[in-house]
């Protein structure tokens, strides 16, 4: 085994710590989802009926900031995204992979915020129900 000097350990630490600083300031937000708050209709040529976005408030935890959006046609929700989801950490990605579209898939199908968390997503859940109730409450569907 060949034994490293103090002075070379701390080198070798900062060394490290600087590449995954610059990695991390390189990487491309992660983002669930390609949607932008508007709570205003989008105009559609033919004249039908356009959907409205409405987006919950941004809520922080421990792991990260979430804030939901939904689109509401005719009274109906009709889509739910992730504007934020968390952190760049791994494990918050992989939850967050996993967790979002099950919330999208329950509200769509209950028509409300007000759906059970999502297994394993103990941060996760909490604050995108409740920015989800936000965005119910802002396009009157409370």
């Amino acid at each position: 085994m060949v034994e490293v000097r103090t002075s070379h350990k701390l080198v070798i630490g900062g060394g490290c710590a600087a590449i995954v600083a610059v990695g991390f300031a390189a990487a491309p937000a992660f983002v669930i989802g390609t949607a932008t708050a508007d709570p205003t209709p989008s105009a559609d040529p033919t004249g039908a009926s356009a959907g409205q976005t409405f987006a919950g408030p941004a809520v922080e935890n421990a792991r990260g900031t979430y804030q939901a959006q939904i689109t509401v046609e005719d009274g109906k929700v009709t889509d739910v995204v992730a504007l934020q989801a968390g952190t760049r950490d791994p494990n918050s990605i992989a939850v967050n992979e996993m967790a979002i579209p099950a919330f999208r898939s329950e509200v769509l199908e209950a028509q409300t915020w007000d759906v059970a968390a999502v297994s394993g997503a103990s941060f996760t859940s909490p604050a995108f129900i409740e920015s989800l109730q936000g965005a119910f409450a802002a396009a009157g569907l409370s």
